[in-house]
């Protein structure tokens, strides 16, 4: 008897455990979830004070809103190889950033080359793939936000790897000339590469972060955005193999989102913005229109309206009819 009280106190006890965790789980999803809720509705460019402000409040809630966040992103100058790269989360340690050009942490840290030894790189075969990313995107994002500074990174799973393709696109800055815009472009690509299966798996998330600003005779108008779509995609490397077509699949996934995401952007948000100006009436001397033509002059400086495909596309096209 003692033995069989001792076993149901046990089970007890682990239910209860169990019942515990999946309550506080659900709770952590329910707060993420108002979290990101909160975040889609306040003005994008405020996007990192906000979400510092709001890890303060519940510092549980970082982790979770990781994958769904993307801060936004800087740019970095490698003096080595006398090119600019995008600093963030996904090539920092230390303090320090890496860049995609000379695989050189950027500022070196104050250990010399022995502590930036340890920190993170890419796999031999991983760095070789960066490289070639970095080229292609390069050319893609040539091709359709021309001005704008690119990277990729890339990091070891344990079937296959997980990639950062990074774009960032600034109006040029002109003296008192009121716009100012920025255009983040953040892809998160997962593959799963198993020698068990003749298939390899591809999740993509691409988000895109709008601001654009303009001021003409002191009166501000502002259009921001925030988009998110998914994909999911798989190659059968029985017909393509090799690290050249998992370029190509890479390329044309995040081809695909974002001409999906700007036609959002022009159909949605800028023809309600458009609607708004329109109807406005303003009781100065200043012509109504004049709000809505500076508008559209800074967005015909931003990568919003597709375009035909520059270099990069078209080297996809034929490799892809091959």
């Amino acid at each position: 008897l003692p033995s069989i009280r001792s076993g149901r106190s046990a089970m007890a006890l682990s239910a209860l455990i169990g019942s515990a965790i999946s309550e506080d789980r659900l709770r952590t999803q329910r707060c993420t979830a108002a979290a990101l809720n909160l975040l889609q509705r306040l003005p994008p460019k405020d996007l990192e004070t906000d979400l510092e402000a709001l890890i303060g409040i519940a510092p549980e809630l970082e982790q979770g809103l990781a994958p769904y966040v993307a801060r936004p992103l800087r740019v970095k100058e490698d003096l080595k190889a006398n090119r600019y790269f995008i600093a963030c989360e996904y090539n920092c340690d230390a303090g320090s950033h890496r860049s995609p050009w000379t695989d050189r942490y950027i500022p070196a840290p104050p250990g010399g080359d022995a502590e930036e030894e340890k920190l993170f790189r890419p796999s031999a075969r991983l760095g070789r793939l960066e490289q070639a990313f970095n080229e292609v995107f390069q050319a893609y994002a040539t091709s359709y936000y021309e001005g704008s500074v690119s990277s990729v990174y890339l990091w070891d799973l344990e079937e296959g790897y997980a990639g950062a393709f990074l774009i960032r696109k600034e109006l040029p800055k002109i003296f008192c000339d009121g716009k100012s815009g920025v255009w983040d472009a953040v892809h998160i690509v997962e593959v799963r590469d198993s020698s068990n299966s003749n298939y390899v798996d591809f999740k993509l998330s691409s988000t895109i972060v709008l601001n654009v600003q303009v001021s003409p005779k002191g009166e501000q108008t502002e259009l921001s955005a925030h988009l998110t779509r998914q994909a999911e995609s798989r190659l059968d490397r029985r017909k393509k193999s090799g690290e050249d077509a998992q370029i190509m699949q890479v390329g044309s996934m995040i081809e695909d989102n974002e001409n999906f995401l700007r036609r959002n952007l022009e159909c949605i948000h800028i023809a309600k913005q458009h609607s708004i100006l329109d109807s406005m009436r303003i009781l100065r001397d200043s012509a109504p229109s004049s709000v809505a033509a500076e508008l559209k002059g800074a967005m015909g400086a931003m990568p919003v309206s597709s375009k035909a495909p520059g270099a990069g596309a078209q080297r996809s096209a034929e490799v892809q009819g091959d």
